[in-house]
């Protein structure tokens, strides 16, 4: 038991959560180092030295604790939860408790990080708990915040709180049980699993209609038969010698109609910013910050290369022509062969004799970018195509696969944001596009799911 401010904290896991609350939405990194934290993490340290380091990362070792729940004296105070409307009688109270931790152990996550310099002098430690960072710290002078700001107490008293946890997760490695024990019985909400699409849709129709997207089937069978044709193939679409500002605004009109958009009564350059996203790097003059700029001569191929060459400004998104999210969005690229022979002459892969022979063919090309925006996609793609303009779509046989349901959907963490998760996923099963949180009372398919190994823990 630890004392802070007159509170008792023990291991108990509505203590340890009460504890690593006060770490939400902290910037931590860095911090000071001082004595009494580093003492405090100190026999951490020692405790899981005999750990092998992640995979990953040399300074980083990981390991998951068991922490007992405790009773229910150890749970916020009945009369507190009355006092603020949380709860009306005692049934509701001993109800809620069930709820936060219905079973007698709490699972959390220990990863610790312990960084020296060529020296082999300690440089930086950390630690990140029930997937919250903890402790960051910088013996370095110079820091990126206040240590005024830190809960410091707080942090030393996390650390001896788990420190029996950890030696129990250890003696069972030692024994030759941990990892047997964690494949077993760690919960699902901390797992990493993937599935099949179509699994999916045998339960939830909503799914299959997502994937489909209001496209029409016609219009999915033409996109899968060409994309399955090896048709989509930017070695196979031409190219635009002389490119203008208005022929990419041009192409994006071609896009809106197609999905829909209102066109009458915009100027071509008035319809990009009214429905693109608007940061276009100086491109229209219509910009602001980062993006403004007088804007080029639309109609003139040679300040178009200028432009798409030599642009100062840079971080906008001139090609975001169906804004979104982070990753909800579309893009219209305009790409050229310049750009990669190049870089390829710079780095001495091609000759200069091979670098003129190539930037002869070298010309402008479209490229759709928009995995989560399947109507945008297909729809931009038939219709610049029809158009007889160059143009491929990155991901097609991605998008193929979800038209399909033969593609795998990953099933994340639920502590982790459910985008941008490829790299959790071995390549054997391709290219996984959607990810998602799953809860085994709602879905359906849930024992349909196959669950990915979790990385043994073994010692040095």
């Amino acid at each position: 038991m630890e004392t802070i401010n007159g509170i008792e904290y023990k291991m108990v896991a509505p203590d340890i959560d009460r504890l690593i609350r006060c770490f939400y939405n902290r910037n931590l990194n860095p911090i000071f180092s001082t004595p009494a934290l580093l003492n405090g993490m100190k026999p951490l340290f020692e405790a899981l030295e005999p750990l092998k380091p992640y995979s990953k990362n040399e300074e980083v070792k990981v390991i998951w604790l068991r922490i007992p729940r405790g009773t229910i004296e150890d749970y916020y105070s009945f009369e507190d939860l009355k006092m603020y409307g949380e709860v009306e009688t005692y049934e509701d109270y001993v109800e809620m408790w069930e709820c936060d931790y219905p079973e007698e152990f709490v699972w959390y996550e220990l990863v610790v990080v312990w960084s020296e310099d060529k020296e082999g002098q300690l440089r930086y430690y950390g630690m990140s708990l029930g997937n919250e960072r903890i402790i960051s710290a910088t013996l370095e002078e110079k820091t990126m915040s206040s240590k005024e700001l830190y809960y410091e107490e707080e942090a030393i008293c996390l650390c001896k709180l788990i420190l029996p946890a950890v030696e129990q997760s250890m003696k069972l490695l030692r024994e030759g049980v941990y990892n047997d024990f964690v494949e077993k019985n760690l919960p699902y909400q901390f797992r990493t699993g993937v599935i099949k699409r179509y699994e999916i849709w045998k339960e939830d129709k909503e799914h299959k209609e997502w994937c489909e997207d209001g496209l029409p089937q016609e219009k999915i069978d033409r996109f899968v038969e060409i994309v399955e044709s090896g048709e989509n193939n930017k070695e196979r679409i031409g190219r635009i010698k002389e490119f203008t500002a208005n022929d990419f605004f041009s192409a994006c009109k071609l896009g809106y109609e197609a999905i829909g958009k209102e066109c009458k009564g915009y100027t071509l350059p008035e319809l990009y910013m009214h429905y693109a996203d608007g940061r276009d790097e100086g491109l229209t003059g219509k910009g602001h910050g980062l993006n403004a700029g007088i804007g080029i001569d639309f109609a003139s191929p040679r300040e178009w290369d200028e432009w798409f060459f030599n642009r100062e400004q840079q971080g906008g998104h001139p090609w975001e022509v169906v804004p979104g999210g982070n990753s909800t969005h579309m893009e219209l690229y305009v790409q050229n062969d310049r750009d990669v022979l190049d870089w390829q002459l710079r780095l001495g892969e091609i000759s200069d004799k091979e670098y003129r022979e190539r930037i002869k063919r070298a010309g402008y090309y479209f490229a759709i970018a928009g995995t989560q925006r399947q109507f945008e996609t297909v729809n931009f793609y038939l219709t610049l195509r029809d158009a007889n303009l160059p143009v491929f779509v990155y991901d097609a046989e991605e998008l193929v696969a979800r038209f399909k349901g033969t593609d795998y959907v990953g099933i994340v963490p639920h502590h982790t944001i459910t985008r941008y998760c490829a790299n959790l996923f071995p390549e054997k099963y391709g290219s996984i596009i959607d990810f998602t949180h799953v809860y085994r009372d709602d879905d359906k398919w849930f024992d349909k799911i196959d669950w990915l190994p979790e990385e043994p823990a073994e010692l040095i």
